[in-house]
């Protein structure tokens, strides 16, 4: 109509007036509706005891499969987000922080060289020497490892927050009873 929520309200509360414009809408508007106030057309007698025509068959399988579909779809969806909780127990994100931290920490660690104890210096060598004697660093075999414990991270879910772990779990239970509503409608339309 071309005026604004607060000046319409300043109409119907009689402050301020309509100007030509709007007023020439409004009848354009109110023409079209039904008699006794304007010239449209007449709307049906609804009553409670009209039934609705018969379903189209064309319609009634495009309806039917795109109910299939969605199901489909919100099964797909309670199955993902199944997976998803079910890795919020605690052995799994304990996992998760261990191999985090063995990838943050270890890396630079195993990427750095040990320190080499001067044999020959007056008194012995200055550094101590490494705590386990046996255990001889392999830069190549421990990178690799490293590098597999990195892809091994990176293909697992990371744990949920809380809240996000209770937006899962909501979700969920929604997708159950969409889940249950569909099948039943399902087989409704298929009577």
């Amino acid at each position: 109509m071309g005026v604004n929520q607060q000046f319409l309200a300043a109409v119907e509360a009689g402050r301020k007036q309509l100007g030509p414009v709007a007023d020439q809408r409004l009848q354009v508007l109110a023409r079209q509706l039904p008699p006794p106030d304007g010239h449209g057309p007449v709307p049906p007698a609804f009553t409670d005891g009209d039934e609705a025509p018969p379903p189209d068959p064309a319609e009634a399988a495009e309806g039917l499969a795109a109910l299939r579909q969605r199901l489909d779809r919100c099964q797909w969806l309670r199955t993902d987000l199944t997976y998803k909780v079910g890795q919020q127990r605690q052995p799994n994100q304990a996992r998760h922080q261990r191999r985090r931290w063995a990838v943050r920490v270890l890396g630079p660690l195993l990427a750095a060289p040990l320190p080499q104890p001067d044999w020959l210096a007056p008194g012995g060598p200055a550094l101590p020497l490494p705590p386990y004697p046996r255990a001889t660093p392999d830069a190549a075999r421990d990178t690799h490892w490293l590098e597999g414990l990195a892809l091994r991270l990176a293909a697992t879910t990371a744990p949920l927050s809380p809240a996000a772990a209770a937006l899962a779990r909501a979700r969920l239970r929604g997708l159950e009873a969409e889940i249950q509503e569909l099948t039943a409608a399902i087989l409704e339309f298929e009577k």
